[in-house]
């Protein structure tokens, strides 16, 4: 009984089928947009009735398909695609590639009946397409008068060198590669390379040391500036910071660059007095300089030399007379976020500005005291963001840079020729030689009084 309700199902199939027969010449695959980006598609409606699916989107959902615009009925109305009726209803289109890998894998006797007319239609399009060709060609051959020859030679040949010009263009320009089907290898043309003269290139008998200590003859020669850097004794310079080098990654390493200068070099200058005249000598120290802090023996000899090749910035931070401090109208503290009418005690206060950025701050948010206030206002301040060292004018090692306690400029331990940060207050050079002002000696005066 089984079998009898297969074979009978198996006939209603057959039957339906040739009752819904669609013919594979009605199954149209055309190009939208029409230019030259557009693709090639299917009607759903066609493709579901020529394979005989009732609903082929449920069954094949994830064929790629959209909606026709109006514009692409019209067209396809023009092309007698579709009829006037089936304008007003919603067409879907499929990409065509992917209906014909489906019809390849679950229908090969539809695909192979669709080849066969797309066979048929190509044949019939180039046979149409000789047959303009010859007509044009007799119609020219009519119409071509012997005095017009030369011109259309000229045009013709202008024409050809158009397209010789373009060819060569693409191939210079969006071929330059090509794939060689033999050996699998991409070919690339080899790039044009500026050649030296061979009096330039010649190589010397000694060209390079083979071993530690033998003679060759390509060395550097260094200008007495460079030499100054160089352990001839004693150098006379600090190794120079990278400008380039970012601040986030200074890790205390750089200053011991430039042949095997370390931490023995930088106790040696900050301990012994060997090299004292060799530094006095090169930078011309003044005699009658003030006793130093202990742990500082020559700040001012490290300082002498890099300041020539230190950026523009280490010179905004000396002391600049006549300097009028830095004014931003309406600026706000970067810490409590008020203006100079309030400040974080509720009281109204100036506020200082950074010479280098927008920064501002209340001096009471900075845990700065009056005369601080009063001190930076005499030179370009920086901001903590910004700060730079005084004698080398770089930002970097920061875990080694140290603020003068009355007028917060920026040091470098290894700069002023200290090994560490020292514990409680420090003053630097400048503020140790530098008097007191009278309004601080009257403003002691006067406190003492009143105790």
């Amino acid at each position: 009984m089984g079998s009898g309700d297969s074979s009978r199902s198996c006939d209603t199939s057959s039957q339906d089928l040739g009752f819904s027969y669609y013919p594979a010449e009605n199954l149209i695959e055309y190009k939208w947009p029409p230019d030259e980006t557009g693709e090639y598609y299917m009607l759903q409606e066609q493709v579901s009735e020529y394979l005989g699916v009732t609903s082929f989107k449920r069954k094949y959902p994830d064929l790629e398909r959209r909606d026709l615009s109006h514009k692409e009925k019209l067209y396809l109305r023009e092309l007698n695609v579709i009829t006037e009726t089936q304008c007003t209803l919603g067409l879907t289109a499929l990409r065509s590639d992917e209906v014909i890998d489906l019809m390849i894998k679950e229908y090969p006797a539809k695909h192979a009946e669709y080849s066969v007319i797309l066979q048929e239609k190509e044949r019939q399009r180039i046979t149409d397409h000789y047959k303009e060709y010859s007509q044009m060609q007799q119609q020219n051959t009519q119409k071509v008068e012997a005095s017009k020859v030369p011109e259309y030679i000229k045009k013709a040949a202008k024409k050809a060198a158009e397209f010789n010009s373009n060819l060569n263009r693409e191939r210079m320009e969006e071929r330059r590669a090509y794939f060689d089907l033999q050996t699998h290898v991409i070919q690339v043309p080899q790039g044009k390379y500026k050649v030296l003269p061979t009096e330039r290139t010649k190589v010397s008998s000694y060209p390079v040391a083979l071993i530690p200590g033998q003679f060759q003859e390509y060395y550097k020669r260094y200008s007495p500036d460079e030499l100054r850097y160089l352990p001839l004794n004693t150098a006379l310079y600090e190794p120079p910071l990278d400008p380039e080098l970012p601040a986030l990654e200074s890790d205390g390493d750089s200053d011991d660059a430039e042949d095997g200068r370390g931490d023995e070099k930088r106790k040696s200058k900050g301990t012994s007095d060997s090299s004292s005249g060799n530094v006095s000598e090169g930078e011309g120290l003044p005699e009658g300089q003030e006793e130093p802090l202990p742990g500082r023996q020559r700040p001012r000899d490290k300082a002498a030399a890099p300041r020539k090749d230190a950026p523009k910035r280490s010179a905004l931070s000396k002391a600049v007379p006549g300097h009028k401090p830095k004014v931003i109208p309406n600026a706000l503290c970067g810490i409590c976020l008020k203006g100079k009418e309030s400040s974080r005690r509720g009281k109204a206060e100036p506020l200082v500005h950074c010479s280098q950025c927008d920064n501002s701050g209340h001096p009471s948010c900075l845990d700065m005291t009056m005369e601080l206030v009063s001190m930076i206002k005499t030179y370009p301040w920086q901001c903590m963001e910004c700060k730079t060292c005084i004698i080398c004018g770089q930002p970097h090692h920061e875990e080694e840079m140290m603020f003068c306690d009355v007028c917060d400029r920026g040091y470098h331990t290894f700069c002023v020729g200290l090994g560490a940060i020292p514990s409680g207050r420090w003053i630097c050079d400048c503020c140790q030689r530098a008097p007191p002002t009278p309004r601080k000696v009257g403003r002691r005066g006067k406190n003492s009084k009143e105790g």
